[in-house]
């Protein structure tokens, strides 16, 4: 079989928009769809889209086009097998992985040296094809299609990375049953970048998607600011009020207001929560407030406005007055003012945690071994304060909400976000820490999160539009520090 690429031109342009797959091959755009794209990319950037006619001894079987940009600084920017098809007439019969290996040569001998391509994760028939020419996934995410790369050069080992930064070994991810990383990184030109690795639950070969849902820890106190501040915009909550009247059970010393609780200035113990097994009896605010829970009864120990006391307790006495004033739940105030209009179709205020959303969910550190094999995280009553169920993607969508609410107002009116983000003390503003990282380069703000066996690293810009989320399915100070070294890294990736 004599495979040859011929470069599409005026006279086998009209053959090769003749070709066609399967009616049950939804994977492959139609190459009229696909030269249109080249002729647009090549307008602008002349000779990145190269298409292709496959033909087998001299006859048209096939399509391909590559994008071929090797000036490109990003290497996975360089060399893409953007498009392959081979026609359903000829199908089945060895041309496809003919063809392949004509192409692994065309960029092999123009320089390359790897090859990138990306297709749906249910393209089954594809992903056969591509792994046995040696492409694996790289575990990021484009769209909706998963990644896969071939070293051309060296080694065939597969680089794992996302904007240059190399997460597996960060985050030190072994094998397909260990702990799971994943991470979002959406930037100014509204590009989301999805990086995936490891197991979702440890012990099993449960691969984390971008979709799986992680609990957020205490990222859970900036969504709930941003949904109060949604109603205080509206002008039916006053941040500064003194609110004892609404919680007096909670309040024997006021006044208090939410900006206190907010900025963790009103003087309230309860530093955190540890959460209770996912099957445990369902409690209220006032439950925890009261110390019917496993954490002591809310005080006051220090006084309001005296200094910076991180206080969980006070979250969720906010939480409380929150509800009573509004007549609703969090949860639903948060699907309503926040998650509905940013689009955020993963996440929300899930305690506990509804059966259909179990088979979606990462387990914590190995609680699913030593707790619950069905239930593998804890169950947060405390849902302003830890409650939180989300994914990075979901989580860099909020965070350029903030980040554009604050540059020029959006989501939030301007001056409620610059309220939000200018510290009140200790760097912390409502909810939010906002300093200036010398390590990033910028001027950020951001939460990190840690429940019972998750950890989350949330940071955005304050300049331009750029997130960084990272979620891990356990807890150790190496993996805290190696998810700040990720987001770090890249900052200072996006700003070059």
């Amino acid at each position: 079989m004599n495979i040859k690429l011929e470069p599409v031109n005026e006279s086998n342009r009209d053959a090769v928009l003749a070709l066609s797959v399967r009616e049950d091959q939804p994977f492959v755009a139609p190459n009229e769809a696909s030269l249109r794209e080249a002729d647009e990319t090549n307008e602008e950037y002349p000779g990145v889209a190269r298409p292709f006619a496959i033909c087998a001894d001299g006859t048209l079987v096939g399509f391909c086009m590559f994008s071929f940009a090797p000036e490109e600084k990003d290497p996975a920017e360089r060399y893409w097998l953007w498009r392959f098809m081979i026609d359903s007439k000829y199908q089945d019969k060895g041309f496809g992985k003919a063809a392949l290996q004509q192409i692994l040569r065309y960029f092999r001998d123009n320089g390359a040296d790897r090859l990138y391509l990306s297709t749906e994760p249910e393209n089954e028939k594809g992903l056969h094809l591509y792994h046995g020419a040696g492409f694996r996934e790289t575990g990021e995410v484009c769209g909706d299609e998963i990644v896969l790369m071939r070293m051309l050069t060296g080694p065939r080992r597969i680089i794992r990375n996302i904007y240059g930064v190399d997460v597996d070994g960060i985050m030190r991810i072994r094998g397909k049953k260990g702990y799971g990383v994943s991470v979002a990184v959406l930037d100014e030109d509204d590009d989301l970048h999805t990086y995936c690795s490891g197991s979702a639950r440890f012990g099993e070969d449960r691969p984390v998607r971008p979709d799986t849902l992680f609990q957020a820890g205490s990222v859970s106190k900036p969504m709930f600011a941003m949904t109060l501040l949604r109603y205080a915009d509206k002008g039916l909550i006053d941040p500064d009020a003194d609110i004892s009247g609404v919680v007096p059970e909670f309040v024997r010393r006021g006044p208090v207001s939410f900006a206190a609780l907010l900025s963790h200035t009103a003087g309230y113990n309860l530093h955190g929560f540890p959460g209770y097994p996912a099957l445990h009896e369902e409690l209220s605010l006032e439950d925890v407030l009261s110390g019917k829970g496993n954490t002591p009864k809310l005080r006051r120990i220090r006084p309001c406005g005296a200094q910076h006391m991180y206080s969980g307790g006070g979250i969720t006495l906010a939480e409380l007055a929150f509800t009573r004033i509004t007549g609703t739940t969090l949860r639903e105030a948060f699907r309503k003012e926040v998650a509905g209009p940013l689009e955020l179709a993963h996440t929300g205020y899930f305690q506990p945690l509804p059966d259909e959303l179990v088979p979606a969910a990462a387990f914590g550190g190995r609680l699913g071994l030593k707790e619950d094999p069905e239930h593998g995280y804890h169950y947060y009553p405390e849902h302003a304060a830890a409650g939180l169920w989300s994914t990075p993607t979901d989580l860099a969508k909020a965070g350029i909400a903030l980040s554009r609410s604050y540059q020029e107002g959006g989501f939030l009116k301007k001056e409620t976000a610059r309220r939000m983000m200018s510290p009140v003390m200790d760097d912390y503003g409502l909810c939010l820490y906002v300093w200036d990282s010398e390590a990033r380069e910028d001027t950020v703000a951001g939460h990190g999160g840690e429940n019972r066996g998750f950890l989350t690293s949330w940071v955005f810009s304050l300049t331009k539009d750029l997130c960084v989320t990272v979620m891990y399915n356990n807890v150790t100070e190496a993996a805290d520090e190696g998810m700040d070294d990720i987001s770090c890294g890249i900052f200072k990736y996006g700003l070059e």
